[in-house]
């Protein structure tokens, strides 16, 4: 049995795992290669195993690529549907590869799917990237499309997407397309076409208050103040992110997994992959303790009893 007839591909790094899969499909003859896509969140497993042992009419290879594997969770019973699937890992079709997407899913060490897939087949791991392979990323990226990009715009480019994968790719073909005639994307391009993200700085400012640690929230907080120019949208954000870490962790309590999360916050496993390790650095009550005190400082603005910089700012200093 050839182990490349079944590949697991685990971790954050999306841009990668997605570079690799690609790499894989191209490694074949267009003309010889048929690629199949599936979400296991709206397919079975018995979809999955009568689409891999039929051989493909008109192409020498069939690729499945099965993305938000729920069949790797621990909710997944040992029905018939899982069994089938077991056996076919332990013996897959020649004429069948099967990928297995599980970016940003959070994998049942105690599965039994799982359990086969460490023996069977090529599992790839991308842990978050390093900063330096990002930018290597970028620059080869541009360089497909002869754009260049400068130092300093990868920087501010990088600061306006926190890292968020998939935006990253989007936010660059955009600038790469709009750069195709000059052939440069410098800061200026960056200011032009992306907005800043500024939902990292908003989790770090809930940290820092959190920890009661008095600088290093008052110093997130005047720059968020001063890039955004806008308190009520500070405190809005502080407010519903508060919100949903004190829900996700809640929902974790009362033994929800990631997609029953990504469900109720009708959100991508990813997001949910993320709201789960946000909520896990708090303790449910201290975050209860907080929502009430931003519910408190809300009533007070929108009631007259006091103006919304001095509410934010007392706020911090008597943490």
């Amino acid at each position: 049995m050839r182990t490349s007839n079944l590949y697991l591909f685990t971790g954050t790094a999306e841009i990668f795992i997605q570079n690799r899969i690609s790499r894989i499909i191209s490694s074949f003859d267009k003309k010889q290669v048929a690629v199949i896509k599936y979400d296991m969140e709206s397919t079975s497993l018995i979809k999955v195993l009568e689409d891999a042992c039929t051989p493909p009419l008109l192409e020498d290879i069939k690729i499945i690529i099965l993305k938000n594997p729920i069949f790797l969770s621990n909710k997944v019973d040992n029905t018939p549907d899982v069994k089938a699937f077991i056996k076919y890992l332990k013996n897959p079709s020649d004429f069948t590869i099967l990928i297995i997407n599980a970016t940003n899913f959070n994998i049942a060490n105690n599965n039994e799917i799982y359990k086969t897939l460490k023996l069977t087949c090529e599992i790839i791991d991308y842990s978050d990237s390093e900063e330096i392979e990002i930018k290597g990323w970028i620059k080869r990226t541009c360089a497909t499309s002869n754009v260049d990009i400068t130092d300093s715009a990868i920087d501010l480019f990088l600061e306006y997407i926190n890292l968020d994968q998939v935006r990253m790719v989007n936010e660059l073909e955009k600038m790469i397309d709009y750069s195709l005639e000059s052939h440069l994307i410098d800061e200026n391009v960056v200011k032009l076409l992306v907005t800043k993200d500024l939902s990292k700085e908003i989790f770090n400012l809930i940290k820092a208050i959190i920890n009661q640690d008095v600088s290093k929230a008052n110093q997130i907080y005047q720059i968020l103040a001063s890039q955004t120019k806008d308190v009520s949208g500070i405190i809005s954000m502080i407010s519903n992110s508060l919100k949903d870490l004190l829900t996700t962790s809640k929902l974790l309590g009362a033994g929800y997994g990631q997609h029953d999360i990504a469900r109720f916050y009708n959100v991508t496993p990813g997001r949910a992959y993320y709201l789960i390790n946000d909520a896990k650095n708090f303790k449910t009550a201290v975050l209860e303790q907080y929502v009430n005190k931003m519910a408190d400082l809300d009533y007070k603005i929108k009631s007259g009893q006091i103006d919304k910089n001095i509410g934010m700012e007392l706020l911090l200093l008597q943490l």
